[in-house]
């Protein structure tokens, strides 16, 4: 991912190799810094390839998008870096993250797959920062569908339906390496047997062999 902090000065003898581009401040209200944005421009919008960076004060940089533009929006292939130290590499659209892509998150997450107006949003593998996976369907950035939620902490695997990040049937069983997984459940999971339908339950019953 990178570093995402520059030397003011570096940055401005870059852009001057950079023929053709163009280099627009833009002040911000709300915060301390001002935004710099260097790259193609359409009829006075970002357009094309650009980078978006914010110079602060005490002429800190902190760079906060590389990638595509069109018309004044993050919009196709680009790098999204977060305040938090989050970062994101994937698609956009109207500028928003939108159909494929990847977030490594501040607190230790991983996320790889669709996204949908900013959110995890299809079919998706979450890595949460403890190891355990779980690889499945989103709605809303919310695990929601079919889906197998990894224990790798516990060596267990649970399979099922999730409605709102909760899984509310499944069928959880031990891993091939439970025993050695760091905090194993103290009681093994016993295997199913075959199952019996009532019908063939009753019919067992009345017709014995």
């Amino acid at each position: 991912m990178g570093s995402n902090k520059f030397n003011r000065k570096k940055i401005e003898s870059a852009v001057k190799l950079k023929t053709g581009w163009m280099k627009v401040f833009k002040n911000s209200d709300k915060y301390n810094f001002k935004y710099l944005y260097e790259g193609e421009l359409l009829k006075g919008r970002a357009n094309g390839f650009g980078v978006l960076l914010r110079i602060y004060e005490d002429d800190n940089i902190f760079k906060e998008y590389i990638g595509n533009w069109v018309n004044g929006k993050k919009q196709g292939f680009g790098g999204l870096w977060f305040t938090d130290g989050g970062y994101y590499e994937g698609n956009f659209c109207q500028g928003k993250r939108h159909g494929f892509g990847r977030m490594w998150c501040h607190d230790g997450k991983f996320y790889q797959g669709t996204w949908l107006n900013g959110f995890y949003h299809g079919t998706g593998m979450l890595i949460q920062a403890n190891g355990n996976r779980y690889e499945g369907e989103f709605i809303q950035g919310k695990k929601h569908g079919n889906g197998i939620f990894y224990h790798f902490i516990t060596g267990q695997m649970q399979e099922g339906n999730w409605t709102n990040d909760i899984c509310k049937n499944g069928i959880i069983t031990d891993m091939n390496y439970r025993d050695n997984s760091p905090k194993p459940t103290i009681y093994l999971i016993p295997k199913l047997g075959k199952y019996i339908s009532q019908d063939n339950y009753n019919n067992n019953l009345t017709n014995p062999d």
